[in-house]
């Protein structure tokens, strides 16, 4: 294979002549076949912080150089993500908790993710192809280079650092896309009722609770602004990226340049594992992405059959609900592999699966159906997206291939245009089945329990009406077209915050699209409604003049500012006290307090330790926290006011107990308590959660099953994120850049919190997270003579040289 040309028909028939063969020897056939074919070389040049500039003739060859050096950095973490996407968890890793392994290998075998891998793979244009042979190739090479002790990370010597196929990589992208995988224990717990005293409930609540979560993308949100030439000082296009995604595991961003002369020149950052830029800009302009509120998931509860439970009534007729048994590997603990065969069911609309309130009982099964499934186009739309010269064909990505997953989309221009585009894939239900499941909402408890709580959409799975709608077209059957997405341009600002898209542009307010892209004209988190603050220039961060430059957008970003306590902290002092004496020393560190989640504003950790007792939902609704209603039109501003004292001051005096028994002060600052744990070093780190209301979000939680954080942390009495290790961050901003366009072009300046590598031993572990730590931004070397100077290291990649 030369270039970007890869010959298909003989991957296909070689696939087709081993077939027959034992997986191992299938995979080796592959390697080989694969390494016979290609012939690459590529340069990368490595910058002060270890971002790769990689460069090449072609994409099989950039792909080639981008495994190679991702692999560097991140090989463990790309191996365990392959190895997840095989289904062969439990093979490597034992059964898991709660036979946590066991449940992914079955929904992912079940589900027939590698399957539906090969129809994504043969309908790849030749040039994504060679692209994920060449990632292949490179991924290939630095594994049998680094074999055993020569992996100096830490997964040294372990057995499932392998090499893989592009079939492998395909998996991979499929699973990353879809919904329904992350819900494995939700899915592989289910089992039919026996007689009617028995309901197949899943007794382990903790992973019902997880699968939930799982839906909704707990741990990845994000913020995003997009400013036109009417809201930046040079009345060119200007951007602030700002994902919040994990610090740990297999979902972290990689930072790189990625240049094929006259074709791609693109800098940004990827999840692990795959080739591209999801995240980043080119010459001519520049997007993020933000977690949507869309729902790419539908539940179905299906009226079954009174003499038989796998059966289902549609319509006037019956289907049935299949059984599909797949055969898993599991190690026990002293490493014997073992086959463990387990059954998963499926009905037309999707597996059958089992939460809170959800039980497969004599009466109803529940199901859910996934907007993802073949959805092919994700590395191609991103490629388009990446070789787009201006926005209009930007737009044409998203029209052409209909593919972002789960994400909004927020761009700018060189030219000033300010973009907001919720092309996340839902399922195209009809009018009719919309005002069916709104009427629902008054009358079925539970529909009006998973929206209220979770904004899951039940639908009745036994009426033909409630199927997805298919539209000649759409790439995905059954999802919703391009033009019926939620869209809008403007030359002040469009935003997202995770909520829904109506306040894309607080000014020009969107209504009318599909229930499943989310709730409209209702109260939003208390972080939308900060960053509509900033962006609206309360604070004074664009200055007199209304405009803003990248500085002042990092400025308003770092500055911590938490919109709860400015809400709230007056009235909470207040009601401190009115308790008289006793409370003094507490009241007085709370007046203190200036609000905001900077390191050293002393009472932060005791105000997060009240607010805290309440549940995230008290953060958006009129109740328990506040007094008084939300007004559709000042969304911003309301709801607001402190609802009950009495319980205020109850949960205060809880917060002031968890403090003690931690052994902080009361006004302890997060300086003292909040820490991005690497390798068994704390390292002090700015930013609050969402219920404290701040824009620059880092969520605490127990990151102790990772290698790399180096500790084993335990909750503190019942609080509900410090541990004896503190706030240990978890998740939250990642890769952060913010840009503006000049007459020579793009300018910007960035950082990964939690830096470029995942290997203790990297001099790039902790580089950034320190820069982070303390605030300051570095710039990024995009056009040639930046790069050239800012070179630490330079190195061509030759495929006859690995072999």
């Amino acid at each position: 294979m030369q270039g970007d040309q890869f010959d298909a028909r003989a991957f296909q028939a070689l696939s087709k002549r081993i077939e027959s063969l034992p997986y191992d020897a299938q995979q080796r056939q592959v390697f080989d076949w694969v390494e016979s074919q290609n012939s690459y070389e590529v340069t990368v040049r490595k910058g002060p912080y270890g971002v790769p500039h990689i460069q090449a003739a072609d994409y099989g060859a950039l792909g080639y150089g981008e495994a190679y050096a991702a692999a560097e950095d991140h090989v463990c973490n790309m191996a365990l993500s392959l190895v997840q996407a095989r289904g062969e968890s439990a093979r490597y890793l034992g059964a898991g908790a709660n036979q946590s392994n066991i449940a992914k290998d079955a929904v992912v075998r079940g589900l027939n993710l590698r399957g539906q891998a090969q129809e994504a793979f043969a309908a790849q244009n030749s040039e994504v192809k060679a692209w994920l042979a060449g990632y292949t190739s490179g991924y290939n090479r630095y594994v049998r280079e680094h074999k055993g002790a020569r992996n100096s990370s830490w997964c040294r010597g372990a057995t499932w650092v392998r090499e893989v196929s592009p079939l492998d990589l395909m998996t991979r992208m499929v699973m990353v896309a879809q919904t329904l995988p992350r819900m494995s224990g939700a899915i592989a717990a289910v089992k039919p009722p026996k007689d009617e005293a028995v309901v197949a409930a899943n007794p382990d609540t903790e992973m019902q609770l997880a699968a939930l979560d799982a839906a909704s993308l707990e741990g990845m949100g994000s913020n995003g602004w997009a400013l036109g030439s009417e809201y930046t000082e040079n009345g060119k296009g200007m951007l602030l990226a700002n994902p919040h995604y994990p610090w740990y595991g297999e979902s972290r961003f990689w930072e790189k340049h990625l240049t094929i002369p006259g074709k791609l020149d693109i800098y940004g950052a990827q999840l692990l594992g795959s080739p591209g830029v999801s995240i980043g800009f080119n010459k001519a302009l520049g997007w993020t992405h933000t977690v949507s509120a869309s729902q790419r998931l539908v539940l179905y509860r299906l009226e079954l059959d009174p003499t038989n439970p796998l059966r289902y009534r549609y319509g006037e007729e019956w289907r049935d609900i299949d059984a599909r048994t797949v055969n898993i590997p599991v190690a026990d603990d002293s490493g014997v592999v073992r086959i463990h065969s387990h059954t998963i069911y499926m009905s037309a609309h999707g597996p059958v699966l089992t939460m809170p309130g959800m039980a497969w009982d004599k009466k109803f099964a529940y199901a859910a159906r996934d907007a993802n499934v073949g959805n092919h186009s994700l590395l191609a739309q991103w490629k388009a997206m990446g070789e787009a010269t201006d926005l209009d064909e930007f737009i044409d990505a998203h029209r052409t291939y209909n593919a972002m997953p789960w994400v909004n989309t927020i761009a700018t221009s060189a030219d000033g245009r300010a973009l907001y585009l919720d092309n996340s894939t839902v399922g195209n239900i009809s009018d009719e089945a919309q005002a069916t499941w709104r009427a629902s909402l008054e009358k079925d408890p539970l529909a009006a329990q998973l929206y209220g709580g979770r904004r899951m959409v039940l639908l009745n799975g036994s009426d033909p009406k409630n199927t997805w709608v298919d539209e000649p077209s759409v790439p995905i059957s059954g999802t919703v077209p391009f033009d019926k997405r939620p869209r809008i341009e403007r030359k002040d600002y469009v935003f997202n915050s995770n909520d829904s898209y109506w306040l894309s542009s607080p000014r020009e307010p969107l209504i009318g699209y599909s229930v499943l892209y989310g709730p409209t004209e209702s109260a939003r988190s208390l972080r939308t409604r900060m960053n509509i603050r900033m962006l609206e220039n309360e604070y004074g961060d664009a200055g007199d003049d209304g405009r803003f430059t990248i500085h002042e957008i990092q400025r308003a970003l770092f500055s911590n500012r938490g919109l709860t306590a400015e809400i709230l902290l007056p009235s909470l002092v207040s009601a401190c006290r009115n308790e008289g004496e006793e409370l003094d020393d507490v009241c007085n560190v709370l007046e203190a307090y200036d609000g905001s989640l900077n390191l050293d504003s002393p009472g932060a950790p005791l105000f997060r330790e009240w607010i805290t007792r309440y549940d995230r939902l008290d953060t958006v609704n009129t109740g328990k926290l506040f007094k008084d209603s939300f007004d559709v039109t000042r969304p911003a501003t309301t709801p607001a006011g402190l609802a009950e004292s009495k319980q205020a001051v109850q949960s205060l005096r809880d917060a002031v107990e968890v403090l003690a028994e931690a052994g902080l002060p009361l006004d302890a600052s997060l300086r003292d308590a909040q820490f991005a744990w690497r390798a068994g070093e704390p390292i002090p780190v700015h930013g609050g959660n969402g219920f404290e209301g701040v824009a620059n979000l880092q969520m605490s939680g127990n990151p102790s099953a990772s290698p790399i954080a180096g500790i084993n942390a335990s909750k503190v009495a019942d609080s509900r994120y410090l541990t004896d290790n503190g706030y240990a961050v978890v998740h939250g901003s990642s890769f952060i850049y913010t840009l503006n366009f000049d007459d020579e072009g793009p300018i910007a300046e960035a950082l990964l919190s939690y830096s470029q590598s995942g290997n203790p031993h990297s001099a790039h572990f902790t580089d950034q997270t320190s820069l982070y730590a303390d605030k300051k931004w570095r710039k990024v070397a995009f056009h040639p003579d930046d790069v050239a100077d800012n070179v630490r290291s330079i190195r061509v990649l030759r495929s006859s040289d690995g072999r």
